[in-house]
């Protein structure tokens, strides 16, 4: 069995969310015996990234829209992975395709990003749905919502799988300090990881934390943000510059995985108290860690993680800031959650199972 997989992800500046996934998940797929698994090729490697908007526009309507489908045309495939949500070719292959779509937050939240945006990303969307045989996920919650979108859509034909993901290993803290003085962290810190965009609930975040602060006015706790700006996030800033917050509320920037992994090793907790996710990879590294984590109460966090962490309202500051307290006195603790629940390996082989089924159904 001959399959092309996409990696044009992997081309992205920042290694987070869907690059860790792809590139894992096609390491481990390479690793199954009895399939040829073949990259897509990685323009980044022969094109410039900056301007990204020029590199994109080669990705996106040279690659994706006319070459992709004469390579998979002539290259006697016998599937193919689409790993970014948009499989939009001007032609059709005649091979099985599976796209990812990771979740459907700017369908379900349409505040997180601007209209026009939401308006063709969903338009896209159901363009990329239609050239699909099969639609994978990574969460049963992320499925449900899937499925119920297309019902709505009166789209009934596409079967939605779901392959779990994993974290990335991260690499041993061995100079804390100097990545301390590099980013200028407090010695005691709350960590969130992310881009900093309205989905990963940033504002209600530091409003929780203003809570606690003007209930413990004698705290040396800090709240550390770790990852890049995204979009719509004006009013964060408002909000410290109203209640004189600077000194108590850093940005890092983007960070590497060793950064990353001292960072988490280092903090007093983490907080990942996201509207909507489809996964949530910075929780689960946490967790092996084991660091004691507030989450939101979302389904898609208790599917994953169960009883280990603690969960609160994303949506009342009152109570974040309560559960910021008593997760504090967590913080020595040490957790046991089970490492083996997610493994790139097993998702390969659910992976690999699916594409078996699909094509001896296609011949």
């Amino acid at each position: 069995m001959k399959i092309l997989f996409d990696v044009t992800p992997l081309c992205r500046d920042a290694k987070t969310g869907i690059p860790i996934f792809t590139e894992k998940l096609y390491e481990s797929l390479r690793n199954e015996h009895g399939i040829n698994v073949i990259a897509t090729p990685r323009f980044c490697r022969y094109l410039p990234t900056k301007p990204w908007k020029l590199y994109r526009f080669i990705e996106k309507y040279i690659y994706r829209k006319c070459l992709l489908p004469l390579q998979l045309k002539l290259g006697s495939y016998d599937f193919y992975i689409e790993c970014d949500y948009m499989f939009q070719p001007l032609f059709k292959p005649n091979i099985p395709v599976a796209t990812f779509i990771y979740d459907i937050a700017l369908i379900l939240y349409d505040h997180l990003q601007t209209p026009k945006h939401n308006r063709q990303w969903e338009k896209n969307l159901l363009k990329s749905i239609n050239n699909s045989d099969i639609l994978l996920t990574i969460s049963q919650t992320a499925r449900k919502e899937l499925i119920d979108y297309l019902q709505k859509k009166g789209i009934t034909n596409k079967p939605v799988y779901v392959i779990y993901a994993d974290c990335d290993t991260l690499p041993p803290c061995k100079d804390f300090q100097s990545i301390k003085n590099k980013l200028h962290l407090p010695e005691h810190y709350l960590l969130v990881l992310g881009t900093i965009q309205p989905r990963k609930n940033p504002l209600n975040i530091i409003k929780g934390f203003h809570y606690y602060l003007q209930n413990n006015p004698h705290s040396s706790l800090q709240l550390v943000f770790a990852g890049r700006k995204g979009w719509l996030y004006d009013d964060l800033y408002d909000y410290i510059d109203t209640h004189k917050l600077h000194s108590k509320i850093h940005f890092t920037g983007f960070i590497n995985n060793t950064e990353k992994s001292c960072l988490l090793l280092h903090a007093a907790g983490f907080l990942m108290l996201s509207l909507h996710e489809g996964f949530g990879l910075p929780a689960l590294e946490a967790l092996r860690l084991q660091k004691p984590v507030l989450l939101s109460n979302i389904p898609v966090f208790h599917e994953l993680f169960g009883d280990t962490p603690m969960y609160t309202d994303p949506n009342n500051p009152n109570q974040i800031g309560q559960d910021i307290e008593k997760l504090l006195a967590l913080q020595h603790q040490k957790y046991c959650f089970p490492c083996n629940r997610f493994n790139w390996q097993k998702s390969a082989k659910t992976l690999l199972r699916v594409i078996k089924d699909i094509c001896v159904e296609a011949s």
